[in-house]
């Protein structure tokens, strides 16, 4: 049994995941929601990873980053703030967790 860290698994494409993964693997979830499933090998921690610590985790083997925004507005209309936001949900929040958990 492998253990998944899934950054992002309540909803859209990380939830799928997260159910494929749910009953033959261990998986944390780290989302601000709570996923609608219940299951003994799911761990569920509510954290926004961009700006809380991230919960210490002592062992894994896969890490799953779900967690993603994308603004689709034309780039003539779209501000630098909400670029800066994407990015640092996309990016920014990607390396924290990565950099949090590659040694586990």
């Amino acid at each position: 049994m492998k253990t998944y860290i899934i950054i992002g698994g309540s909803k859209g494409l990380g939830y799928a995941i997260l159910n494929s993964l749910i009953n033959k693997n261990k998986v944390i979830n780290f989302s601000r929601t709570k996923p609608e499933i219940t299951h003994n090998n799911l761990t569920h921690y509510s954290c926004n990873v961009i700006i809380d610590k991230l919960p210490e985790i002592e062992k894994a083997d896969r890490l799953v980053y779900c967690q993603g925004s994308i603004n689709l507005k034309p780039i003539s209309r779209l501000s630098i703030d909400e670029f800066k936001n994407d990015f640092e949900i996309n990016v920014l929040g990607a390396i924290k967790c990565i950099q949090t958990y590659l040694p586990v």
